[in-house]
């Protein structure tokens, strides 16, 4: 077996496991029954995000109507409809907490964030831990809209049924570029990710896992999956990322649809991504530019990527490519 293509294939399904650090929800109260859980952003325990840069205060949550998911919401929910954006990641990690101060940036500034795998300790990623599948993508969306339409939700009429972004990272963009035909999405963007250029071999299961927890690779190498967008997409990677090949190729693809690509040098382990840095870092600064342009129809977020002032094509850490913008 090539040894390159599986540790490519491990890399990810996996290289984000020494990611997840997420916080715990207070004992006593998870164990009561019919308890969605929250937490602020006020922890001085995990500085980076405990000071986002949006107007809204946060909560992250669980829900009993949306069970192994993690929400990222605004605190005060008002007359102002929020748009949607469901993620997978790091990896099919079963985690909603590994990237909390990215998730907890974008629900700063007005998003609801949903996304697969419950907050740890009771997610986690690596043996001992099932892995989310693109099905739990496709739930999130549904209950957002569920709760948009159902009177006794908090979420009633305050959802933005018709602005839904659909994320994944690694293994999750995989899972995410699988549902790229559902007609409820507005935009999708791939983290660290896209469609293998080879076919990648499966990683034999570790002993540890639970049984009947063999993970199959979403997509893999079928590059036939590109046609099924039909929708704005963005793929952001790093320079030296080991998915950054398989993202320029997706781009060259795709001409029926606009498309940006976005690599970004960081240093250490550029599969990762900035995803823990303080606020996101500079993915995070990307990823709501994309949104504000693509789901709030926002032109001063357009000239992040395209025009004559194009501020991270002025970032020398940026390459920024686009098509059809």
């Amino acid at each position: 077996m090539n040894k390159s293509r599986l540790a490519l294939a491990a890399g990810y399904l996996s290289a984000a496991i020494w990611l997840s650090s997420g916080q715990a929800f207070a004992a006593e109260a998870a164990s009561m029954p019919g308890l969605a859980v929250s937490a602020g952003v006020t922890s001085a325990a995990s500085p980076a995000w405990a000071n986002p840069t949006g107007g809204h205060t946060v909560v992250m949550e669980e829900d009993i109507t949306l069970p192994d998911h993690t929400i990222y919401r605004p605190a005060e929910l008002g007359a102002e409809k929020l748009p949607v954006v469901v993620f997978s990641g790091p990896g099919c990690d079963f985690t909603g907490t590994a990237f909390r101060p990215f998730f907890t940036e974008l629900a700063s500034h007005g998003y609801l964030v949903v996304v697969s795998g419950p907050p740890e300790p009771r997610g986690g990623s690596g043996p001992g831990f099932v892995r989310t599948r693109p099905v739990d993508l496709s739930a999130s969306i549904s209950w957002a809209l569920a709760e948009n339409s159902r009177a006794e939700s908090r979420y009633f009429q305050r959802v933005d049924a018709g602005r839904i972004a659909m994320m994944g990272q690694s293994c999750g963009g995989l899972q995410a570029l699988s549902l790229a035909a559902d007609p409820r999405i507005s935009t999708i963007v791939l983290w660290n990710s896209g469609v293998f250029n080879t076919d990648p071999p499966t990683p034999p299961p570790s002993a540890d896992q639970p049984a009947g927890t063999t993970y199959v690779m979403p997509v893999g190498s079928d590059k036939t999956v590109l046609k099924t967008v039909k929708v704005p997409i963005a793929y952001f990677a790093g320079g030296t990322d080991m998915a950054a090949p398989n993202a320029r190729d997706d781009f060259e693809r795709l001409s029926d649809v606009p498309v940006v690509l976005g690599i970004l040098e960081i240093e250490g382990d550029a599969h990762a991504g900035t995803f823990r840095e303080t606020n996101g870092g500079k993915f995070a600064v990307a990823a709501l530019a994309w949104l504000d342009w693509q789901l709030r129809g926002n032109q001063k977020s357009a000239e992040v990527f395209v025009g004559d002032d194009c501020v991270l094509c002025a970032d020398p850490d940026w390459e920024i490519r686009t098509r059809g913008l």
